[in-house]
């Protein structure tokens, strides 16, 4: 089939077609051979992650057999591995998601932001500071549509790392220089391009800084609820000092989230960099040889000692925190001064000791994100979620007409709704967590909880 604009795009995976994945394809090669054509033979779509591992979309794994024909050539076999990634739930969970911008962001970043970033740092730094993600494929991103699909980085011989082990040392550096290398060389590029007036998607969204004002407000309540009530001899303290400063502790988040543009030091970063938001690549003596960074419908323009929070706490035991913290912390920082120095942008105002003053203020965040992700992806409650499905006709209007008219609610409101729907949804982590009867996520939890206090992180 010739290269033409794909007249329907899939919503979900059963509604993938061979000849919508014949266009599709036809227009990957004809990027590097004009005017190719594909005819696919055969194709199959899978689950591209375990149930419970993606919470914002459906990954599913299409692989294809077919023949490619260049402009005026022979016909060869060709065999194709792509990630897709669909809206996940009802037309109003796609409608809401869409709404709150992350869908966009994440495509806008894979084929139009990465690959400039990676050309400005290839022109002044040689290749030196690539960000390697899956290569963008074909996207759709408008009028209630959305679909993303990349290289799979698994044929490719990448792998994710063991959430419930948690990373090595090794494992944690690596994953650390490249993310100082994402910062650094958008921090660069900024210097001479402006990156939000280029892009404008990335500027923080005040209302989804109030809603994960909410997200910690539940995750407080239920950790006190569920968790700690019973257990102030094992924990003393610990719950008389979350009680008191609770109101305190979530204003403190939403502070730290917010943007004011006096930050010392603002950049693109992940949003969501965690163990499986990222993958390596081992060579035959099991060293690491290559690595990429996927998953990044959270992205945004903010304080990057946020991100490195965020990995430290989400991704790694107790004793390695205990042991290799400085280590870790001064292996970012030297990444980052020195790779925006190399790029033209040099940093003499921010000395190490204004880095490490900046990484105990935001301190809270990495507490935060890493009793989030720990309690919600090492629960086994996580499998059993169940979403909402397409329809058609006047339902899936209704559903989209219902989800713009939340949106149009005074924010007051929808936080409210938030509020009571994410108690509900998350009573089950908070019931697993107080079975003891999980103790991976027990033993996260409990050690980030203690380690919180001990550190006074918990006292404002």
């Amino acid at each position: 089939m010739e290269s033409s604009k794909p007249s329907k795009n899939p919503r979900t995976a059963s509604e993938v077609t061979k000849e919508w994945l014949e266009v599709v394809l036809c227009q990957y090669e004809s990027k590097t051979s004009p005017r190719s054509t594909v005819k696919v033979n055969s194709f199959e779509v899978n689950p591209g992650c375990g149930k419970g591992e993606n919470f914002s979309s459906d990954v599913m794994r299409i692989v294809a057999e077919g023949l490619v024909t260049p402009a005026g050539g022979t016909p060869s076999r060709a065999h194709y591995s792509f990630i897709a990634k669909f809206l996940t739930g009802s037309e109003f969970e796609h409608t809401m998601a869409m709404e709150f911008g992350a869908p966009q962001k994440e495509s806008l970043t894979l084929s139009e932001v990465l690959p400039t970033l990676n050309t400005f740092q290839e022109e002044r730094g040689g290749d030196k500071y690539r960000i390697n993600a899956p290569e963008y494929v074909y996207g759709v991103c408008k009028d209630g549509e959305y679909l993303l699909m990349m290289q799979d980085l698994m044929e490719a011989g990448f792998k994710v790392g063991d959430k419930r082990r948690g990373l090595s040392l090794s494992q944690l550096k690596i994953a650390v220089q490249n993310l100082a290398h994402l910062h650094s060389v958008s921090y660069a590029f900024n210097h001479t391009h402006d990156f939000l007036t280029k892009y404008p998607n990335f500027i923080t969204n005040p209302l989804m800084t109030d809603i994960m004002g909410v997200f910690v407000r539940v995750l407080l309540e239920g950790i006190m609820d569920n968790f700690l009530k019973n257990r102030e001899e094992e924990f003393p303290g610990v719950l008389k000092t979350l009680a008191s400063n609770k109101d305190k502790l979530v204003s403190k988040v939403t502070d730290i989230l917010s943007v004011s543009g006096k930050e010392a030091i603002l950049c693109l970063c992940h949003g969501d960099y965690w163990t499986n938001n990222f993958m390596f690549k081992y060579d035959k003596e099991g060293d690491v040889e290559d690595f990429a960074m996927i998953d990044w419908g959270n992205v945004g323009w903010r304080n990057p000692v946020i991100d490195l929070l965020y990995v430290i706490h989400t991704s790694t035991q107790q004793d390695l925190r205990r042991d290799h913290l400085r280590e870790v912390q001064k292996l970012y920082y030297d990444t980052f001064t020195s790779t925006a120095a190399n790029l033209g942008a040099a940093l003499p105002h921010w000395r190490f000791e204004d880095f490490l003053m900046e990484y105990q203020k935001s301190a809270l965040m990495g507490v935060v994100f890493g009793l989030l992700v720990n309690l919600l992806t090492l629960s086994a409650s996580a499998k059993k979620l169940s979403q909402g499905t397409l329809s058609t006709g006047f339902i899936s209007w209704l559903r989209v007409k219902f989800a713009k008219v939340m949106m149009s609610i005074p924010n007051s409101w929808l936080i409210k709704m938030v509020y009571m729907g994410t108690k509900k949804a998350w009573k089950p982590y908070f019931e697993e967590l107080a079975s003891m009867n999980n103790p991976e996520m027990t033993t996260r939890v409990t050690n980030l909880i203690t380690e919180a206090y001990q550190d006074g992180v918990l006292n404002i």
